[in-house]
């Protein structure tokens, strides 16, 4: 099996990912996981009512290249997710790491991409993700999906015997590749994340895409 593919994260309500986890380990996924989030992408409707935020499930499945093709098909045909309000796909390149004999890392690099979009990735203290999604819009992004997670590095408290972790707002925004630069730069300085333990950000490249926002205005532009 090729040691290329993608990770692809697809976004849905809460509910949803089991079928589409079952469905997709049946066209080659072998490795994926799940965890919980909370969308923000807004509607003026929602905004008026204060319930702008839904919950999500957030899947993160491996594909090899040659099941790309076969797993978007099955994402629109039987998830819709070429439909507004769906849910969101969208891939990152990769290559499998393999300890073959010669440990050659060097020559095991991904090729370069061109891609249309930008993951977006920023870590910061609980609480401070709802900032960051606004100056996200601020510089021209749509939306976003907020995870909460726990800090692994060296905690803030320390408690003999237990270590606390931090509690940490995972947000992940996609945005095409033009306006990225503005949109990290906005939440860098908005949050200082200059300053040591403020939290990080940093940018993946994005080939494939299905259902954000921009994406169905085009289709609804087109008669679909």
């Amino acid at each position: 099996m090729s040691t290329t593919g993608s990770v692809n994260y697809i976004i849905v309500n809460r509910g949803k990912g089991d079928r589409l986890l079952r469905r997709a380990h049946q066209i080659g996924a072998h490795r994926a996981t799940v965890f919980f989030g909370e969308g923000t992408l807004p509607s003026r409707w929602q905004e008026m009512l204060g319930i702008n935020q839904t919950q999500k499930e957030v899947l993160m499945i491996a594909l090899p290249d040659e099941a790309q093709d076969s797993f978007y098909s099955l994402l629109r045909e039987e998830f819709h997710l070429h439909k507004r309000y769906s849910g969101i796909a969208f891939s990152v390149p990769y290559r499998q790491y393999t300890a073959d004999k010669e440990r050659s890392s060097a020559a095991q690099q991904p090729a370069s991409v061109n891609p249309s979009h930008i993951c977006l990735m920023t870590i910061v203290d609980k609480g401070l993700g709802e900032s960051c999604m606004r100056l996200a819009r601020e510089a021209g992004a749509q939306g976003g999906t907020i995870v909460h997670a726990h800090g692994a590095g060296v905690p803030q408290d320390f408690v003999f015997p237990i270590a606390i972790h931090p509690q940490k707002d995972m947000v992940m925004i996609i945005v095409r590749r033009e306006i990225a630069p503005q949109v990290r730069i906005a939440i860098y300085d908005g949050l200082s994340l200059e300053h040591k333990g403020a939290g990080i950000i940093f940018a993946l490249p994005v080939t494939r895409t299905l259902g954000l926002y921009e994406d169905s205005r085009r289709e609804r532009g087109n008669g679909k």
